[in-house]
């Protein structure tokens, strides 16, 4: 596909996807995410039990990360933090409670729906005071250059055709010094490239856009990014991999043949990691 349609195919997905209010069965993309087990979240080292219980139920049914970029964005008290891709708007609600008095949490997605629930949650926390929204494509955020001081993301970056532009971007709203916090999806090793093919004709869900480590690394490190550091890794397990390449769920994204999954078991990872933009560039 190309870029223009793989923008349309995930922003039709997602955006119906939020329409239904995230209620259909399975249509979280992480088990972990799911309002009916936190305490998977809490095992695997996402969202503890007190996260999940302090948003709102639909923003908890329409988290499709495979992070919680929040926990180890190390925000502080003032800090403007860009949630890239907010969906639902689970990690706005968190960030927005970590910089309190004087800061601000910016959610942008490029789905309509998204961003309609994504206010209402907020609205429901009591927050909309601290929280701003932008119905944008990632590449092209529209914000203010120098404008933030972190910027988070789970498990969206890898949906987006040209990962390259999103960097660029996040490069320019940040102000010097400032920090990623990302959560994504990444091959560990490539598969066959007539599998890799197969995902990405469909754009399976969270795995149909992956990129190979070192490949992904490169580009941040070209959009000007400093002091990459990895914080975790967890491969995915095989009922894992399955829903994230159905992502945002089967009744949205065509489910990958069996031999396809099967073929890049073991080489799909969740990957968390940090990285600077330094103090002065050219």
């Amino acid at each position: 596909m190309k870029t223009e349609e793989i923008l349309q195919v995930v922003k039709g997905r997602y955006d119906k996807a939020a329409e239904v209010s995230g209620a259909a069965t399975g249509s979280c993309c992480c088990p972990s995410a799911a309002p009916a087990s936190p305490g998977f979240a809490a095992q695997h080292g996402l969202y503890t039990p007190a996260d999940l219980a302090s948003v709102p139920k639909i923003a908890v049914n329409l988290s499709l990360g495979c992070g919680n970029p929040v926990s180890f964005a190390g925000l502080r008290s003032g800090e403007v933090v860009v949630d890239l891709g907010c969906g639902g708007g689970m990690d706005v609600i968190l960030a927005a409670r970590q910089v309190t008095s004087g800061g601000k949490a910016i959610g942008v997605d490029f789905a309509p729906h998204m961003i309609e629930r994504a206010k209402q949650v907020v609205a429901e926390a009591g927050l909309a005071g601290s929280v701003e929204f932008v119905c944008s494509d990632l590449a092209q955020s529209h914000l203010p250059d120098e404008s933030a001081d972190v910027i988070i993301s789970n498990c969206v970056i890898n949906l987006c055709p040209d990962k390259a532009a999103v960097y660029r971007e996040a490069f320019r709203i940040l102000k010097p010094g400032g920090r990623l916090a990302i959560s994504d999806i990444e091959y560990s090793e490539n598969p066959a490239p007539e599998v890799k093919s197969r995902f990405e004709a469909t754009w399976a869900g969270c795995v149909g856009g992956a990129m190979e480590e070192q490949a992904y690394f490169d580009l941040i490190g070209n959009a000007g990014f400093e002091e990459i550091r990895i914080v975790a890794q967890h491969p995915l397990g095989s009922s894992e991999l399955e829903e994230m390449a159905c992502c945002p769920g089967p009744e949205f994204t065509p489910r990958p043949e069996n031999e396809d999954l099967a073929a890049v078991q073991g080489k799909v990872t969740s990957i968390k990691f940090t990285a600077v933009k330094p103090l002065s560039h050219q």
